[in-house]
Parts: C-alpha cells; sequence; structure tokens
C-alpha cells in the first residue's frame, strides 16, 4: 500500500467518480482506476461498488475509508512539521557542550540566537569532555562544543578558535620569589577531574615543562569551573582557569593571574560532530554563529 493509493482512493471516494477523483489528485483516470485495483488487490477486498455512472464504496471500503482519512492526516502533519522543521520555525536543537563552552559561551550566544530563530528551542547538556563525547555517540546531542579532543574514530573534530588557561589566585595568596617550577610544586591548588579539556591541556603543558602533574599539592579536585572559580574565590588555593571563565573576576581584581613567564598554556575549543551525520538547519545556523564569535574575536581568547 503506497500514500499515493490511499489519497487516489479518498479522491474518489469523495466525488463518487474515477474521473473527478483522478482530476483532483492530478492523474488520469485510467490510472487512478490502475491505483484503486492495485489497492484492493493488496487488501483482498472490493473497495466500490462500481455501475455505469456511479461509483459507491461498499462496506469494506466504508470500513477502510476512515483509516484512510487518518493516514492522509498523519501525512500532513508530517510534512508540516517537517517543513517548519528545515525553515526554522519549529525545532529542538540538542547540543553537548564541555563546562567552559556550556557556562561561558553558549549562554552568551543565546540571546543572538534566539532573536534570528525564534522558533529553535535550545536544550544543552553540559559535562566534562568525556562526558560530552560519550552524549554525542549516543545520539544525545547532534552537536558538540568541547575543550578537549578524543581518539575516537566516529567523531569529527573542527577547531573554533584557542584559548588561554592562567593560574588565578585571590591578591595576597601569591608567592613572587620562588622560581617557576618551586612555585607551581608549592602553591595549594585546586584542579578539574581527569575527564576535563582544562586539566588535559594543563596536565600536558606542565609534564613537558618538566612538571609531573603529581607534584602539584592539590587541596581539591572538582567537577566544574564554577566550582573552581569559587573555591578560588574563597581562598582555598589557586588554580589553572580558562580566561573566559575568569574574565568578570580579572576585571574586577577579586582574582589575580600568576605570572609564569616560561609556561604558555592553551587549549582549543573544537565543534565535534558525528561522523557522516547531516546538521540539521537549526544545528548549522548555531554553528555558524559559534564559528562567527571566533571569527570576530581573532579565535583567540586570552
Amino acid at each position: 500500500m503506497t500514500l499515493k493509493q490511499v489519497e487516489v482512493f479518498l479522491a474518489v471516494a469523495d466525488s463518487r467518480s474515477f474521473s473527478k477523483g483522478g482530476d483532483a489528485v492530478s492523474l488520469a483516470q485510467s490510472t487512478a482506476s490502475q491505483h484503486i485495483r492495485a489497492l484492493e488487490d493488496e487488501l483482498g477486498a472490493r473497495l466500490f461498488n462500481r455501475s455505469s455512472g456511479h461509483v459507491s464504496l461498499t462496506e469494506a471500503g466504508r470500513l477502510f475509508y476512515e483509516h484512510a482519512r487518518r493516514i492522509c492526516r498523519a501525512s500532513d502533519r508530517a510534512k508540516r512539521a517537517l517543513r517548519r522543521f528545515q525553515g526554522l520555525d519549529e525545532a529542538i536543537l540538542r547540543i553537548a557542550a564541555s563546562t567552559t563552552p556550556a557556562s561561558c559561551l553558549i549562554p552568551d550566544l543565546l540571546g543572538s540566537f534566539s532573536r534570528n530563530h525564534p522558533g529553535v528551542r535550545l536544550e544543552l547538556n553540559q559535562g566534562d569532555s568525556q562526558d560530552v563525547i560519550r552524549c554525542l555517540l549516543a545520539e544525545e546531542a547532534e552537536l558538540a562544543v568541547t575543550g578537549g579532543k578524543f581518539d575516537e574514530e566516529q567523531i569529527v573534530y573542527e577547531v573554533l578558535g584557542v584559548e588561554r588557561i592562567l593560574l588565578v589566585a585571590c591578591p595576597g595568596n601569591i608567592h613572587h620569589d620562588l622560581p617557576e617550577k618551586v612555585l607551581l610544586k608549592k602553591l595549594p591548588m585546586i584542579v578539574r577531574e581527569s575527564g576535563s579539556g582544562t586539566r588535559q591541556a594543563v596536565d600536558s603543558v606542565l609534564t613537558k615543562s618538566g612538571i609531573a602533574p603529581n607534584e602539584l599539592q592539590v587541596v581539591a579536585q572538582l567537577g566544574s569551573s564554577e566550582a573552581v572559580r569559587r573555591a578560588v574565590l574563597s581562598g582555598a588555593g589557586c588554580a589553572f582557569m580558562s580566561a573566559l571563565a575568569v574574565a568578570r573576576e580579572l576585571g574586577e581584581k577579586s582574582l589575580v593571574k600568576i605570572e609564569l613567564p616560561d609556561i604558555t598554556i592553551e587549549r582549543s575549543f573544537y565543534l565535534a560532530v558525528h561522523r557522516g551525520r547531516n546538521l540539521s538547519p537549526a544545528a548549522l545556523a548555531f554553528v555558524s554563529l559559534l564559528k562567527q564569535f571566533f571569527a570576530l574575536s581573532g579565535n583567540r581568547h586570552t
């Protein structure tokens, strides 16, 4: 049974004529008759009483009529929903993001996106970089923005931009009189969990600089950049943090940057998508906005 056969059936039933019914669906009378015969053969029942100049529904035809109406109404609803989706009039965009872009980047873009696409509802799933990739693999999100990159052949990564990771502390909680490597080993440090993109970048650079991550004096390991920021503000210790995450505090001088002249830590923000998947119009629009943001800011946040 095809949708076209059902549409022809309804057109003939409503007009009580094969010729008029065919005209209603832009088919010749002979073609309309062929569709009806094929439908009757598949259903194993005659749907119309045929006599010269008169067509009427059989009992089987009357039974089938209401089902046919529901089939066509459902088809119409599906087509309208898809047209709305393609036109960004009504859609849900599911994004996964690691903690820094989820708290410091995507919310800042949401106002512009919502003004341009008011019919799109954005649903954000936040976690560390590993959580985000697991979410993408499970198809719980259409795209992801993450600060870490992992070997996963089903995922395609594209660099959106680069940001600095800074060592920050409360004012007065700094010791300038120590060499860099000694200083880093003596400071009370608050760190992110091992799945974090920030932690991944910090550990890599410190190791290359001759400082093993396990040599740091870790006083706390916390699961989000917001938790780390609040802990540093409380005076609990120092932390390596995204420049985006502490931009306001550095401007207000409630936090200060500890200079490390010989150590520069940068990490990329990545757009991650499932390999071979076509993004929806809503996702493409959001990706365009992300790329505009990084292009306007020179692809680097310090």
